[in-house]
Parts: structure tokens; sequence; C-alpha cells
């Protein structure tokens, strides 16, 4: 434990204390080549008998403080040892004064920078003592010397002594008001250490990504939230410009800030909202809600501060619950309207038939028209069961089914499916390891309509390909479809689930919509996103079976499926089908 005497710990003092030996020393050299410079100028002025004496006093101050100089770090914790020098030090300056001469000496001056110095270091008591010690030196000096006698030496010996202690209440004043002001300064440099590190803890932990940019679009500051949302490549954020780990966003981000730095009303918005696609190299496309704001005025940093928090799934749950609304106001609606027409169109089949049976073989056209009405009435019968078995509600089977096999087998049917485009490349990374429980032959149908639609959908593309993917995501399995065909626009993507809507010309616009409904059937969720000209992605994610299910059920699914292809690809090779 450190030693603490009166108040003060030296070893916390190692700067000011170097200073004041800097400086003892200093005025030591300087004596030392003014006594020099003098004895080279004048040598006939200087006897050698008077310097002798100042050398080896001076010889002694050097060697006592080259000694307190080796071993400082030691002497910083022992009080007395410093005291020491201080008394040294005016012993020393005495016999300076002695023996170059006391009338009108030039080193008087050198007891006030003692006292001085003495009281940076040990206050106003320490001052005081010192200024005590000095005057006694001195008086006792004054008397011994023949220069003053009488009335002369009363008032050189009191002026001086008044000095002495005048400088020592005005250095150990100043000291303690140092001493106080550092000590405060100390106070609130701790106070503000702990609110930067509160302040730095708070921020480290927010859910929402932080980042701080400046003018240049640099960031210089970004949050551990920041970091996990973006997820970046390489694996750094500050430092790098805001286009390199979310490309294009600068240029949206100061147009934004333009727009709110012009007063609406009278008012100036202080942020601005952005919605913000980005391309997550390891979580994929993702939705950023940007919330930008200028840097104020006092942070005399010409920027801006940017939040953001990831809205993919809530958008996506969005889209989703849009589109229940609609699928269930547009199918109560239908189904009863099919039921009313189905009732007619039965009534019209019957009657053409008669009417069929009534015309002879020479009116041939008569029979043909019949003909061509009856298949409208089946093709529009068709339609309506169609339809009806996409409103009506399905108990779902809840056998295992494995979804890689699943995708297999759909892709081998549109591959070999002569009606498609043979030269389409399949991208397949089927890595999903768990079955989730289900209709295998629903599942399938609704991914058959997403595959063939991709398909269709790169009809003019050059190049076409196809990227099927499975993944185990904490107790989800995913699957990702993406074509980079032609796209859907903005109008289509809000409508695409919805039954009847169909941008091909023989299509009924039940395919996707029956899609829809096979895969929240099996308490899924389905996600589209597309640009136009550029592809489209459908993301498809289910609930794994909670209770697992047995090898040998999963092993008996495969081998079924394995069957189901073999004798598919028979069919097809044998021209039936």
């Amino acid at each position: 434990m450190q030693e603490e005497v009166k108040g003060f710990d030296f070893s916390r003092s190692r700067t000011p204390m170097t200073v004041i030996a800097a400086v003892r020393l200093g005025f030591h050299l300087a004596i030392l080549l003014i006594i020099l410079g003098f004895q080279a100028i004048q040598p006939e002025f200087v006897n050698s008998e008077v310097l002798l004496p100042v050398y080896v006093l001076m010889a002694i101050a050097f060697s006592i403080h080259s000694i307190y100089l080796v071993f400082f770090d030691r002497a910083l914790n022992s009080w007395p040892i410093t005291a020491f020098l201080f008394f040294f030090e005016s012993f020393f300056i005495t016999g300076l004064i002695h023996f170059t001469g006391v009338n009108q000496s030039i080193f008087l001056f050198l007891y006030l920078v003692n006292i001085i110095l003495c009281g940076f270091v040990f206050q106003r008591r320490g001052a005081n003592v010192l200024s005590l010690w000095t005057s006694i030196l001195f008086s006792v000096l004054m008397i011994m010397g023949p220069e003053l006698k009488g009335q002369a030496l009363f008032f050189a010996v009191g002026l001086n002594n008044i000095a002495f202690f005048a400088v020592a209440g005005l250095a150990g004043y100043l000291s303690e008001q140092l001493d106080f002001m550092g000590r405060s300064l100390e106070a609130q440099g701790k106070d503000l250490r702990v609110l930067r590190n509160l302040q730095a803890l708070i921020v480290d932990n927010m859910a929402t990504g932080l980042i701080t940019v400046d003018d240049k679009g640099v960031c210089l500051q970004a949050n551990r939230a920041a970091f996990e949302i973006i997820d970046p490549i390489p694996r750094v954020l500050v430092g790098r410009t805001l286009d390199s780990f979310l490309p294009g966003s600068h240029a949206a981000v100061s147009e934004a800030l333009a727009k709110i730095s012009t007063p609406v009303n009278g008012t100036i918005e202080r942020t601005a909202r952005i919605d913000w696609i980005h391309q997550n190299p390891m979580q994929g496309r993702q939705t950023l809600e940007l919330v930008v704001s200028r840097l104020p005025i006092e942070s005399e940093l010409n920027g801006f501060i940017v939040t953001f928090h990831d809205l993919t799934r809530v958008r996506r749950l969005e889209f989703a619950m849009r589109q229940s609304e609609k699928m269930a106001a547009v199918g109560q609606l239908a189904a009863g309207i099919a039921h009313e027409i189905r009732n007619p169109l039965a009534s019209m089949s019957g009657s053409i038939q008669m009417l069929d049976a009534g015309f002879s073989s020479e009116q041939a056209e008569e029979k043909k028209l019949m003909r061509i009405a009856l298949r409208e009435i089946d093709r529009l019968n068709n339609l309506i069961t169609e339809f009806l078995d996409f409103v009506r509600p399905e108990l779902i089977k809840d056998d295992p089914v494995d979804i890689n096999s699943v995708l297999r087998d759909v892709l081998e049917m549109a591959k070999l499916n002569k009606n498609l485009r043979s030269e389409i490349q399949q991208v397949v990374r089927l890595n999903a390891t768990r079955v989730i429980p289900g209709h295998r032959d629903k599942l399938k149908q609704a991914f058959l309509n997403i595959v063939m639609n991709a398909y269709q959908a790169m009809g003019d593309t050059p190049n076409p390909s196809i990227e099927v993917e499975s993944k185990d995501r904490d107790d989800t399995v995913v699957v990702t479809i993406r074509d980079h065909g032609c796209g859907i626009d903005e109008v289509g993507l809000r409508r695409i689930f919805e039954p009847f809507h169909t941008t091909k010309p023989k299509g009924t616009g039940l395919g996707l919509a029956i899609t829809h409904k096979i895969i929240e059937n099996h308490s899924g969720r389905i996600y589209v996103e597309s640009s136009k000209g550029v592809g489209t992605e459908f993301t498809l994610e289910f609930k794994i079976n909670p209770q697992g299910v047995n090898k040998l059920s999963l092993a008996d699914s495969e081998r079924a499926n394995e069957d189901f292809s073999k004798a598919f690809r028979g069919q097809k090779r044998s021209g039936h089908g």
C-alpha cells in the first residue's frame, strides 16, 4: 500500500515532480554556465580560491540530485526524501550566496523559486516550513556577514523574510487551488467516463441497428445490432462507405435528408423513413426500415445518423394477412355464385344434348356447333369444380413428408414436360434434413404450380436457370424457388394469389391461389419477391413436426417416391400419359 502523508500521494505526482526536478537542474546548469562564462571573460577579476568552494558545493548538489533521479520512482513514495531536497536546496543557495558575496547577490531570487516549487508539492504548510528554514539560513548569513550592519541589516533581513513568507502563502494558496481544480476535473472526468460507458452500453445493446455516417458517406460508428442485421462481408462496418454494405443507399439517404431540410407548412421534419431492400449475404433478401436524421450542429460533424431494423418478417406477415383476408372474402362470395351457376349449366348441357340427338347426320354443321357448346359447358363446369375445390375446407393429412424428395419429383416432371423449355438449367441445393407433417400429393401440386410458372416466365430469357434450395432454419424447413425470368410488376405482385388473376392467355388464374391455400393448410407461409425484368423468388416456410418422425417412415416415403419417379419416367419413354 502506498504511503500517504498530509493528504498527498506522491506516487500520483510523477509528472509534476519530474518538471520540478528539471527546473532545479536547469537553474544549477545555468549557474554553472554563468560562473564559467564570467571566469572565461574576465579571468583577472576571478579568484580561484573563492570559486573552488562554489564548484565543490555545486558538485555536491549535482551528486545528490543525480542519486535522487536514479531512485526517482522510489523517492516519489517517500515524502522525507523530497522534503530533504527542498531543505538542501535552501542550504545550497545560502552557501552559493555566501561564497559569491552577500551584498546584492544575483542568487537571492533562487530562494523564492525554491519556496514556490515547495508550495506546489507540499502546499501551504510545506511552503511555510521551508520559508521558516530559509529565513533562519538567510538571517544567520546576513548577521554573520560583514557587509551590512545596524539599521540596514535590520531592514534587509526583515524585508527578505517578509518576502519569503508572502511567497510561501501565495504559492501555497495557488497550489491548493490547483489541487482543488485538479480533483474537480478528475471527478468530472470520472462522471463523463461513466456516462460515456453507459451510453456505449445502451447503444451497443439496442435491438435497433445504429450507424453514424459523415458527409462523405463513411461509417464512423456502428453498434452490435447493425452488424448482426447487415451481416457484412468483409466483417467490418466502421471505416467503410455506406454504399459498400448497403449498395445504392447513400443517394437515397441524401435525397431523404434534402427533403426533410425543406420546410413544409413552416415546419421542418427531423427524420425521414425509407424502406430499403438489402441482399444479405447470409440471410438473403431483407426489407429494412431506415430512419435517417442529421447530426446536431453541436457535434461539429457534418453527417447523419441511420437507425434501422429488419422488417422482412413483418412485411411478409402483412402480405400474408392481406392475401388471407382477400381469399376469405372472395371464397365466401364465389362459392355461392359457383353453386348457382352449376345448376343452369346442367340444364343447358341436357338441353343441348337433346337438341343434338334430334339433328340428322346431314346437318353436320349444326351438330358441330352443338358439340362445341357442350365442350365449353364441360370446360366451364371443370373450372367451377376446380374453384370449389379451392374454396372448400380440407382435412390435411399428417403424414411425414420429405421435402427434398417432393422437390426432386417436381423438377423431374418439369424437365420431362415437352411443353416447357428443355434447356433451362436447374440449380438444386437440397440441404434440409428434417421432414414435415402434411399431404405429399398436395405439396407436390403446390410446388409444381410454382415451378411451372417459373419455367413459363423464362420463355424468352437467354441462358435461363431455376434455383431450388431447401434448408433447416430454427424450427422450420425453408424452401426457396428462384427464377431469372420476366419478373412481376408491383400491381401483379399485390394480386398474385387472387383467384382468376392471370397474365397468361389460356390461364385460369387459380394455380397460385390453390398453391397459397395448400401452403396455409400445412400451417406454412409463402412469400414472394420480384423485380420486373430480373426474376421472381418464392420462399416457403414449414413448421417441422414437433413430435418427430421415425426413420422407418422416412425411408418408406423415399422408397415410394423413387418407385413413382421410375414409373413416371417409364411412361414418358413409352409415350404414354
